[in-house]
């Protein structure tokens, strides 16, 4: 009686085992649509000549005969948010760095920090600035929170991303996604960066589906 028992549930079990693997994982549907442009958002694209009026001094390094070398350009951003009476403006230059820079009303400019800056989402709870390169043996990614008061700037680093960023994009309800060469991430408005499982991406394969 006792072995009949046993063998029940162990056959229940192993059922049940199969069933949870065999189960698919959730996926949403994570397509870019192309969304009307923000207000207060400029992108090369669309308005180089605006971004051009934004342009500022920037400083390439490169490795040539004698060794580390420095040449001053003028940088048109490729992206820019207004905030108030002040823009941050962002530029990506690949191997050859970017910054995120903010540009005041009087037209003064400051450099914030050195990053590739990949694009610029202005939110309800900060400006939010996605980065990252992926250049050789680099291959990296941050989310950045930039919080601008009366008289003072400040910013830090929300999250790394497994790698550079791909493509992003925000949504009609706030969320940023976030495309990376190993997936999707979706940037909250609670703050957390949540991972998904996208329909058509080439991982998806790997949850069951043909």
């Amino acid at each position: 009686m006792q072995s009949a028992i046993k063998s029940t549930i162990f056959i229940l079990g192993l059922s049940l085992s199969i069933h949870a693997q065999a189960a698919p994982f959730s996926s949403i549907n994570c397509t870019h649509t192309e969304n009307p442009q923000s207000k207060g958002k400029l992108q090369l694209k669309y308005n180089e000549d605006q971004l051009k009026k934004l342009t500022h001094n920037a400083t390439v390094y490169s490795y040539g005969q004698n060794g580390r070398e420095e040449t001053s350009i003028e940088q048109t951003p490729h992206v820019a948010v207004r905030v108030g009476d002040a823009s941050f403006t962002g530029s990506n230059r690949g191997e050859w760095g970017g910054e995120l820079v903010l540009v005041e009303a009087s037209g003064d400019t400051k450099i914030l920090f050195k990053d590739n800056i990949h694009d610029i989402y202005n939110t309800k709870n900060g400006v939010i600035v996605i980065s990252g390169l992926s250049h050789l043996m680099t291959n990296k990614g941050r989310i950045y929170l930039i919080t601008k008061n009366e008289s003072t700037i400040d910013y830090q680093i929300l999250f790394g991303l497994d790698s550079a960023p791909e493509d992003s994009w925000i949504t009609d309800s706030g969320e940023i996604f976030i495309t990376t060469s190993y997936g999707t991430s979706i940037l909250k408005q609670n703050g957390t960066l949540q991972r998904v499982l996208c329909e058509g991406h080439e991982y998806y394969k790997y949850n069951g589906n043909p």
